[in-house]
């Protein structure tokens, strides 16, 4: 193998060792944004699915709120009805001694 010969393979060798090492790099990068990408993404599925609890737990608390408010509300009812019925009775008791009985 003569002087020339040697060079070539020497500067094809090189070549060839400089681009293998350019892919290894270039694979390295693009595996390195993937990891990135995919922190990225877990993270944000983590920001959605603490935003999507804290909605159910204040869903959860507005309708304990209406239940609540609900059962105040039928509670008053009821004692006005109560209310209602007691005025009912005294007033038939006192109509029933202010009017004649017919017989």
């Amino acid at each position: 193998m003569s002087d020339e010969d040697l060079k070539k393979l020497i500067e094809s060798n090189a070549k060839a060792i400089q681009a293998l090492a350019d892919s290894v790099a270039q694979d390295r990068e693009e595996s390195r944004k993937d990891r990135e990408d995919r922190r990225k993404e877990r993270e944000e599925w983590r920001q959605d699915r603490r935003q999507m609890y804290q909605w159910m737990s204040r869903l959860a608390a507005a309708q304990a709120d209406f239940y609540e408010v609900q059962a105040d509300y039928l509670n008053h009812i009821e004692r006005i009805d109560e209310r209602l019925a007691t005025v009912d009775e005294r007033l038939i008791a006192i109509l029933e001694r202010l009017t004649p009985k017919q017989d």
